[in-house]
């Protein structure tokens, strides 16, 4: 018997792919937490990073290997993606870092 053909294509899965968060995603964890620590390979949050950087909304600081953070201007977090980052909201209420997230993430008074 015949059985008759169908144009229907069954899609597999994508593999796993690093996460990718959108700028508005990244914006909303870094504004909550106050910071945000990235890994050396992490290249697309650093490139977002950057942009965001630029448009004023982050404060990019580059981890040095004894530890200790060395904050970089607009035109050098390209030449830093080889290191980890620290990533922080800028500091509008006066220090750099001051979470806006209510509840647990608040240190109490």
């Amino acid at each position: 018997m015949n059985e008759p053909a169908t144009n229907v294509v069954a899609f597999k899965p994508r593999a796993a792919s690093a996460v990718q968060a959108h700028p508005k995603s990244l914006l909303e964890r870094i504004y909550t937490a106050g910071s945000l620590a990235l890994q050396a390979d992490d290249v697309a949050t650093k490139t977002a990073a950057v942009m965001l950087q630029a448009l004023g909304f982050l404060v990019i600081e580059e981890v040095l290997a004894d530890g200790t953070l060395r904050r970089l201007a607009r035109g050098e977090a390209r030449k830093a993606m080889d290191r980890p980052w620290r990533l922080s909201k800028p500091a509008y209420s006066g220090e750099i870092g001051v979470p806006d997230g209510q509840g647990g993430l608040q240190r109490p008074v």
